[in-house]
């Protein structure tokens, strides 16, 4: 069964539709992800758990966002950033024209932190507008948060080292694509456990400060790859999609009870 859109044609597409198969928009970003990994590193792995999840749900999956909010990287070289303004209106425009379609279940996967906050509003404005001309809904969820818990109990570096192109992330590049990770680059880079995390149990407040700036030394990473591994990609991206698996699962039940 094919579960890329751009991968099917129309036809295929209309049926999916018609068969109440739900619509996956992966969410990414292009920005520097420390001088050992690619900067589509959120783009690829957002469209990868998202094939991963459509195969678990019968879900389709549309063409990856692949540019985000990343104003904080925008001072290194590879990274695009959108204003959130834009952001946000280029992806409710593709929400909007999926519920025109006749898709019933929209889920924004993503997998750039901060572009989460404006998917959950993009979210909510797509029902307020539109839920009283169209039978819809919207789920919006960062791939890592539902098997958050797990991930935590995994990990080898400290509380603040799963953070921006930390263990997490090089884990699950080791793991995929390995030929694109360049460990031996980290020798002699300033790097450790950061503020925040993205796995471990944390004060919800979030605060911001002066941007990093590759003049100042700053490498792009938020947290610490050095205990990175292909196993600890491969058991992340497992829990990963069997918590995602179940989260969807539980909302369609309760959907459908609800109506």
């Amino acid at each position: 069964m094919e579960y890329r859109t751009s991968h099917m044609t129309q036809m295929e597409i209309g049926h999916a539709i018609a068969n109440g198969r739900a619509v996956i928009v992966p969410t990414g970003a292009t920005e520097a992800h420390g001088p050992h990994m690619p900067t589509d590193t959120d783009t690829h792995q957002s469209e990868y758990i998202a094939i991963e999840l459509a195969k678990r749900i019968n879900a389709v999956v549309m063409p990856p966002v692949a540019y985000g909010i990343s104003k904080t990287f925008e001072k290194f070289p590879g990274t695009v950033s959108l204003s959130i303004p834009t952001y946000q209106l280029m992806l409710s425009e593709i929400g909007f024209g999926l519920i025109q379609q006749g898709f019933k279940h929209i889920i924004l996967l993503n997998g750039n932190r901060p572009s989460g906050t404006a998917n959950d509003q993009v979210a909510r404005h797509l029902i307020d507008e539109y839920d009283e001309e169209y039978d819809f809904m919207v789920s919006a969820v960062s791939y890592w948060e539902p098997a958050a818990d797990k991930i935590h109990a995994m990990r080898k570096s400290e509380e603040g080292g799963m953070g921006h192109a930390g263990e997490m992330e090089t884990s699950f590049q080791l793991a995929t694509r390995p030929d694109l990770v360049k460990m031996e680059l980290l020798e002699g880079v300033h790097y450790g456990p950061v503020g925040w995390d993205l796995v471990a149990p944390t004060n919800p407040t979030r605060t911001y400060v002066k941007r990093p700036r590759p003049q100042a030394g700053h490498a792009a990473i938020f947290g610490d790859p050095s205990d990175a591994s292909a196993e600890m990609g491969r058991s992340c991206i497992e829990v990963i999609v069997d918590a995602l698996h179940e989260t969807f699962k539980n909302i369609k039940g309760s959907y459908e009870d609800r109506t």
